[in-house]
C-alpha cells in the first residue's frame, strides 16, 4: 500500500491542512500553523516552529523544531 505525503512549502508559514503525512524538506525554514492529519517529517538542517496542529508524530531528522502546538491524537 502506497503512501502519499504532501510537502509542504520552503519558507513562510504554511496554514493549509493536510489530509495525511507531510514533508518538510532539508534546508526549509517554516512555521506550521496548519493542520496535518497524519505524521510530520522533517527533514535535516531546517528551522521548523510548529504552532498549528500534528494529529501524529514529528519525525525529526536532526533539524532545529520548536513545538507549541498540539502534537498525536
Amino acid at each position: 500500500m502506497k503512501v502519499d505525503v504532501q510537502e509542504l512549502p520552503n519558507s513562510g508559514v504554511f496554514r493549509g491542512i493536510v489530509d495525511g503525512a507531510a514533508r518538510i524538506r532539508s534546508g526549509s525554514s517554516l512555521e506550521v500553523k496548519g493542520i496535518i492529519n497524519g505524521d510530520l517529517h522533517i527533514e535535516a538542517e531546517s528551522k521548523v516552529l510548529v504552532s498549528g496542529i500534528v494529529k501524529g508524530r514529528v519525525i525529526n531528522d536532526g533539524s532545529e523544531v520548536e513545538l507549541t502546538g498540539i502534537i498525536g491524537e
